[in-house]
């Protein structure tokens, strides 16, 4: 191992307080008195986001949009196949007697169940079943966006 290569030791102490405590700290950085964190923030900078329209056109943003709709999607599934909420297997029912495939009926649930999730996160409140089941029982009138 090589002398540079080699980790560099430090001994940290409190002298603010009125016990004395020694913390060691191994690190591969000198201890020149800068801050590790801004070094690494100086080499590696985020990007800017100055135009919120670009943000949209970001292809990460596409997958997670892609991601949190299988998920949602997925969700309805597992409620269907439990049973739970009656509701589910109800309003999936009525979207197909009326004419809509299972993938618009489950694309629907899933906004559904997302305007919920967001609404509950929102309001920092635990999960509501029965305004959950509401929702879907006045589908396919979908819920209001509210940001």
């Amino acid at each position: 191992m090589a002398d540079s290569d080699r980790p560099r030791y430090r001994v940290d102490a409190d002298r603010q307080t009125a016990h004395r405590r020694v913390r060691y700290v191994e690190t591969n950085r000198p201890d020149d008195g800068s801050c590790t964190l801004c070094q690494l923030d100086e080499e590696n900078p985020a990007p800017l986001d100055e135009n919120p329209a670009m943000a949209q056109d970001d292809p990460s943003n596409e997958e997670n949009e892609a991601f949190a709709e299988s998920t949602l999607i997925q969700a309805i599934e597992n409620q269907l196949e439990a049973g739970e909420p009656a509701a589910v297997q109800a309003t999936l029912n009525k979207l197909t007697l009326v004419g809509y495939e299972r993938d618009e009926c489950l694309q629907m649930m899933a906004l559904v169940l997302a305007h919920e999730i967001r609404s509950m996160l929102a309001e920092d409140r635990p999960f509501d079943g029965a305004v959950y089941e509401a929702m879907l029982r006045k589908l396919p009138e979908l819920p209001e966006a509210t940001e």
